[in-house]
């Protein structure tokens, strides 16, 4: 069992649970330091990369260079696209779907092997249809993130017949054994990240990411939020390197003895894992 998450961590694309496994710790001694070092893995991966793999819903403004094309940030799905058409930060114009598609076309920023879109390009229509150029120009409401895949878990709320009111901080699953702490979960809509388990009882940071904490139902289904693999091993590297780097120098307990002279540098590893997901410059 692994001790609840300290405040403030969240979002993290591996487990200190298989941190430890890695590592061949099997108490709880070092859970702090492990869930620092966990923190500041998926800090350093988003920092390589120069993009997030978890999703959070928003309003952004982007400028407008072009008045066919305007690129965003990564970009999972779509509520909203409105314009600044006279420079006074109003958005007094909101376009249909028909006045633009997202691009790169075939992206399925919602299935396992997608990638987000990165780009909105005006339909050009006769005697018009083009975006306003300038600062701030266009505004975009929608759910932004590399991808959003979640995966069903054979895992309901178990909560007696109840409802988990909006406070709670904490509900009852029928089957925890695919929860660990540091998952975050889609349930009824809500992100939630989880902070602890202990005997189908699941300590959570509610409505995380800019969702809203709503009362959830005995039996809704719990849906495990699934990063990339590479993400999630570069994550491992990195935390593992930082726990045997701790006091500067390798220790002899943790690696093994013909490699006790050299600390194990993940760098090319985890750059290799990672090249696929570093984001190209976007001007």
């Amino acid at each position: 069992m692994t001790i609840a998450a300290p405040a403030g961590i969240m979002n993290v694309y591996a487990t200190p649970d298989a941190v430890k496994r890695r590592l061949g710790i099997v108490d709880e001694s070092h859970d702090d330091v492990i869930w620092h070092l966990v923190n500041v893995a998926s800090r350093s991966v988003e920092g390589i990369c120069g993009r997030e793999f978890y999703t959070r819903r928003e309003t952004r403004k982007f400028n407008v260079r072009h008045r066919y094309t305007v690129f965003v940030d990564d970009l999972v799905s779509l509520e909203t696209v409105s314009e600044d058409c006279d420079g006074d930060g109003v958005y007094e114009r909101r376009l249909e779907d028909g006045d633009f598609t997202l691009y790169p076309l075939g992206a399925r920023p919602t299935t396992p092997a997608g990638r987000p879109y990165f780009a909105l390009k005006r339909v050009l229509r006769h005697g018009g249809g083009y975006f306003p150029l300038g600062i701030r120009a266009v505004e975009v409401a929608g759910e932004w993130g590399y991808r959003k895949v979640s995966l069903f878990i054979d895992t309901y709320l178990d909560n007696n017949g109840g409802t988990v009111t909006k406070a709670s901080r904490s509900f009852k699953v029928d089957d925890d054994r695919y929860l660990v702490p540091g998952n975050t979960v889609w349930v009824s809509g809500e992100q939630i990240f989880v902070k602890s388990k202990a005997a189908n009882v699941v300590s959570v940071e509610r409505g995380v990411n800019e969702t809203e904490a709503s009362e959830l139902r005995d039996g809704d289904r719990v849906l495990r939020v699934e990063y990339p693999a590479e993400v999630i091993e570069a994550t491992i590297l990195l935390a593992v390197d930082r726990w045997r780097r701790r006091d500067g120098v390798a220790r002899s307990d943790d690696v093994a003895a013909d490699v006790r002279r050299e600390i194990y540098d993940p760098s090319g590893d985890v750059q290799e894992l990672l090249k696929p997901y570093v984001r190209g410059s976007v001007s």
